[in-house]
C-alpha cells in the first residue's frame, strides 16, 4: 500500500515539474485548440499585419473625403433613404423637433407625423421588435428580459411616463436611459415617432374609462 502511494506521489510530482518546466516556452507548431471559441476570425485587427495589402499593414487611412456608412461629417449617425412613413431621410443629425424631440432646451409635445392607421401599425411592429422584449406587449415592464435578471425595466403604464412629453419619450428611445441602450442608430426617425404614437395608444387602452367607449364595446364588457 505504501509502495503504491509512493509511486503515485512520485509520478504526480514529476508531472508537475514537467509542466512547470514548459512555462515561457514558445513552440514552433500552432497549439491544438479543441474549443477555439471564435479566436480566429476573418477580420483585420488594429495594428496587426495583413497579407492582403502589399505593405503588410491592416490599418490604412481612408480615401480623403470619404464618410463611413451611416455617419455624417461631424461624426453623428445618419442614413439617407426614404421609408414608407415620411419623405425625410430615415436617419438625420438635424436639430429640429422632429429629429431630436426638443424645442430649444425643453422637450416638446406632439407627434410630428400624421398619425394614421398605417403609422400605428408600423409603430406596433417596431415596438414589438425592439421594445416588447423588456416592456412586454402592453408596456407593463414584464418582458422576457426580466426573467434573465434585468429587474430595472420601467412600466410604460406608470403615470410618470404617461405624463412625459412625447419629445422626451422620443429622446429616450434615441439616446437610451439607465440600463436601456440607445436605439437611435437602429430605428429611423419616423419609426421612433411611430413607436411613440403606438405607445400612447397602448397607454390609453390600459386606462380608458368604460364611459368613453362606444356603446357596442361597453355592451361587450357588461355581457357575460
Amino acid at each position: 500500500m505504501v509502495r503504491a502511494f509512493l509511486l503515485l506521489f512520485t509520478l504526480t510530482f514529476a508531472g508537475i515539474l514537467a509542466l512547470v518546466g514548459f512555462r515561457g516556452t514558445k513552440f514552433q507548431n500552432p497549439p491544438i485548440q479543441l474549443v477555439p471559441d471564435m479566436k480566429h476570425q476573418p477580420k483585420f485587427i488594429t495594428q496587426h499585419t495583413s497579407r492582403f495589402f502589399a505593405d503588410g499593414r491592416a490599418d490604412h487611412l481612408p480615401v480623403p473625403g470619404t464618410i463611413p456608412v451611416g455617419y455624417s461629417l461631424s461624426g453623428r449617425y445618419y442614413q439617407t433613404g426614404v421609408n414608407n412613413l415620411s419623405s425625410s431621410s430615415g436617419f438625420t443629425s438635424q436639430s429640429s423637433y422632429q429629429d431630436t424631440g426638443s424645442i430649444g432646451e425643453y422637450y416638446g409635445d406632439g407627434i410630428p407625423l400624421t398619425v394614421t392607421r398605417q403609422v400605428l401599425e408600423r409603430g406596433r411592429e417596431r415596438y414589438n421588435i425592439y421594445c416588447s422584449v423588456c416592456h412586454d406587449r402592453v408596456g407593463s415592464g414584464n418582458g422576457i428580459a426580466k426573467t434573465f435578471g434585468l429587474v430595472t425595466v420601467a412600466s410604460l403604464q406608470d403615470d410618470r411616463l404617461r405624463n412625459q412629453p412625447d419629445g422626451q419619450i422620443f429622446a429616450t428611445i434615441t439616446h437610451g436611459k439607465n440600463t436601456m441602450g440607445a436605439y437611435g442608430p437602429s430605428i429611423s426617425v419616423s419609426d421612433r415617432w411611430a413607436i411613440v404614437a403606438y405607445l400612447r395608444a397602448l397607454q390609453t387602452s390600459q386606462s380608458v374609462n368604460a364611459a368613453e367607449l362606444r356603446s357596442d364595446l361597453r355592451d361587450q364588457l357588461t355581457t357575460k
